[in-house]
């Protein structure tokens, strides 16, 4: 079984909407798509910063190009020299996912935006090479505005169910509209919620709009994937707003 082969099974065990979306890419950036993905799964799954800190080793390593060891790094150093894959995202998005487990809960908004943008953001930014060889330059601010947007609805949309998203509710936000730590414990679904919920979703529905103004300038081989993206999200969003609103 080759990297590849592995990253792709990780894709369709862990995000079969991903997989599906990005079939519709030709093979080369269709498998780059699928490295990039498992780099997401690699991180999300380890627990605490001790856990991580191998991870985050083994990502200094692939930076230096000292040979990190393991599938998803041979994967990437393929990705990096057939796409050009940039070093500072992927800086970023280990960044990112450090500062999320050192705090113990999200206190300020912009707490969130960070951690959107620093995840979500970055993995736009190094899933761009492999949907745009062109218009880079252009399309950057939307790749960054679509990956932050996606983790905002993820936790939004996960955020009754997952302990990890409930951790990412802004504390600050909260207390603004008086949804105490019992209730978000007790999953308590009531006026506070709803308003903590859509104060965070006109922030992540902003974003899906500044990404959907650039989406012409993505190439016909990925724009298919990236308005899918783009609208199973939004579509998501607005399943869990009418839920919400018959609770």
């Amino acid at each position: 079984m080759t990297e590849y082969e592995t990253c792709a099974q990780l894709a369709e065990a862990h995000f079969p909407l991903y997989k599906r979306i990005f079939s519709s890419l030709p093979p080369k950036n269709r498998q780059a798509a699928w490295a990039v993905l498992a780099l997401f799964h690699e991180a999300e799954q380890l627990a605490d910063v001790r856990e991580f800190e191998g991870f985050e080793q083994a990502a200094q390593d692939f930076m230096n190009g000292t040979g990190a060891d393991g599938f998803l790094w041979k994967a990437l150093a393929d990705v990096r020299q057939q796409f050009a894959l940039e070093e500072e995202p992927l800086r970023e998005f280990i960044a990112g996912q450090r500062s999320d487990r050192e705090k113990e809960t999200c206190q300020e908004f912009n707490d969130l935006l960070m951690y959107a943008g620093q995840t979500g953001g970055a993995l736009g930014l190094l899933l761009l090479p492999v949907c745009a060889r062109r218009n880079q330059e252009k399309l950057r601010h939307a790749a960054v505005s679509l990956g932050a947007a996606i983790q905002l609805s993820r936790v939004l949309t996960r955020v009754c169910a997952d302990e990890r998203m409930k951790k990412r509710l802004p504390r600050q936000v909260m207390a603004q509209f008086g949804y105490t730590e019992e209730e978000l414990e007790n999953r308590t679904i009531n006026k506070a919620f709803v308003n903590v919920w859509e104060y965070i979703a006109f922030e992540a529905e902003a974003y899906f709009e500044e990404a959907s103004e650039e989406l012409e300038l993505f190439p016909l081989y990925s724009r298919p994937a990236v308005t899918g993206l783009l609208a199973h999200y939004r579509s998501e969003l607005e399943s869990m707003r009418k839920r919400l609103s018959q609770a």
